[in-house]
């Protein structure tokens, strides 16, 4: 029966060994979070071995690679056995991300590292411009603004209340600086039926002197904040609170929230990104995309740079849907989902 089971953590790096720590879990639902550490090879490096004493003149000088090892760290989250989500940091990824993130009915909503934009990373958090780094577009980025989101620390637990939550500390770093340290709390709801509930809470706190969000007036990339990209799903239909249809009509609109439904392998499904009203961009701007690549983003500073002195927290809060197949005869009511989550 749902959490009549154990919270179980273990964490596993290079070595067969492993720890794991057991705690009795009350509530709706049994889950388990697997934490585990993988080597990533970025590059490799090694030496060419039995050089000749006198090499050729097209070897004048000898040309060598090099080895890098750095670490990639998942977390499982599972409910009854069944996987919810995936959540991956490390210092070999420029930015943590969740993916998969399924409906409770077997349907994957996120989709990570398509071939059109190998930066988009299922559900996570990025901007392309932050005083002119670009904490987005990872390899693709300009050649010396590439910033990376490293998580210094990863904590796990489950709340009395049967919720599982995942906390990030990050550092959002450039050339060897820290601009943003950043507190991120995904926190997984029980699922109802085929309705799995993810909030996001997301606090920035500037570090450097000052960090602007869209630094350049010239060249305003919106798409940025919290980021959905999802699918693929077929017969694809954007809306938003507002009663707007279509991917260029919910684009750039104020709205309380966004959602995209489709068919996958077969089945109906939706999801939806919901904006608290305790944000002070509500109701926000979202960047939506379609013409073949299914992608929402908050956008909290839409059209308008942010700036936050050293010391200043800018806060934000979001709850991301990831529903199935309604009931028969039924349909998702988003705005009643929006309406729970603004209490």
């Amino acid at each position: 029966m749902f959490l009549e089971g154990v919270f179980t953590t273990a964490f596993r790096r290079s070595k067969p060994a492993a720890r794991s720590i057991a705690r009795a879990a009350s509530g709706a639902w049994a889950c388990t979070l697997l934490l585990s550490a993988s080597l990533s090879f970025l590059s490799l490096r090694s030496a060419l071995s039995s050089q000749p004493e006198k090499p050729p003149e097209s070897f004048s000088t000898a040309v060598r690679l090099s080895v890098q090892q750095q670490l990639r760290q998942q977390v499982t989250l599972l409910v009854q056995g069944k996987e919810v989500a995936v959540h991956h940091s490390g210092e070999a990824l420029d930015k943590p991300y969740i993916h998969p993130l399924w409906t409770p009915d077997a349907r994957v909503i996120t989709y990570d590292s398509p071939a059109d934009h190998v930066h988009h990373r299922g559900l996570c958090v990025g901007w392309p411009d932050l005083s002119g780094v670009d904490f987005w577009a990872e390899v693709w980025a300009p050649e010396g603004r590439r910033g990376r989101i490293v998580t210094r620390k990863l904590l796990t637990d489950v709340l009395p209340g049967g919720e599982a939550r995942i906390r990030e500390f990050n550092d959002w770093q450039h050339s060897g600086s820290v601009l943003l340290r950043e507190e991120r709390t995904w926190t997984f709801l029980p699922p109802r039926g085929n309705l799995q509930l993810v909030d996001v809470d997301i606090a920035l706190t500037a570090i450097a002197p000052e960090v602007v969000f869209g630094s350049d007036p010239n060249k305003p990339r919106e798409y940025h904040g919290l980021t959905l990209r999802m699918g693929p799903f077929e017969q694809p239909r954007f809306f938003n609170s507002q009663g707007d249809v279509g991917d260029e009509q919910c684009h750039g609109k104020p709205s309380k929230w966004c959602a995209l439904s489709g068919i996958q392998n077969g089945q109906p499904v939706t999801a939806a990104v919901l904006d608290h009203p305790s944000n002070d961009s509500h109701p926000t701007r979202f960047f939506v995309l379609g013409r073949g690549m299914q992608f929402i983003s908050t956008s909290p500073n839409f059209a308008a740079p942010r700036i936050l002195k050293a010391g200043q927290t800018w806060r934000l809060k979001y709850r991301v849907v990831a529903a199935g197949a309604p009931a028969v005869g039924g349909q998702w009511d988003v705005e009643s989902l929006w309406s729970e989550f603004a209490k």
